[in-house]
């Protein structure tokens, strides 16, 4: 996988769910079993519009040809991914979402494992050669 495929599906499913965050934030809350309060609802409309500035971001640097700059992406995508992964997991062994957020689970692993492979095989983007720009 390319890092631009990685990079298109990843802001594709970042501004998805950010804008089910930002525009029905009661409705997303349900999906996960979460009471919805203008408290939670304030809070997730917060994180949808991370999340479509982090699926803007992605999708602006799925062109990037200078590897040092996509190589930054995806360590941060790492990072947001695998905090996300931790907040997902405590919520859900206290109990505090219902089971729908394993699937939650698995996006951010998968997530985790495309990026760090892009990484590791320097994953082209924008066909052209992801070498560093020196």
């Amino acid at each position: 996988m390319s890092a631009k495929t990685y990079l298109t599906i990843s802001a594709v499913v970042a501004v998805l769910f950010g804008l089910a965050f930002l525009l029905a934030p009661g409705a997303a809350a349900s999906v996960y079993g979460v009471p919805p309060d203008p408290h939670t609802a304030l809070n997730l409309q917060f994180f949808g519009s991370a999340l479509v500035g982090f699926g803007a971001v992605q999708w602006v640097a799925r062109d990037f040809r200078d590897w040092d700059a996509v190589r930054g992406i995806l360590i941060a995508s790492i990072i947001a991914d695998a905090l996300g992964l931790i907040v997902n997991l405590i919520g859900t062994f206290q109990g505090l979402i219902n089971g729908m957020a394993w699937t939650t689970t698995l996006i951010y692993v998968l997530f985790i494992i495309g990026a760090v492979y892009c990484l590791s095989t320097r994953a082209e983007t924008s066909g052209a050669a992801a070498t560093p720009a020196r």
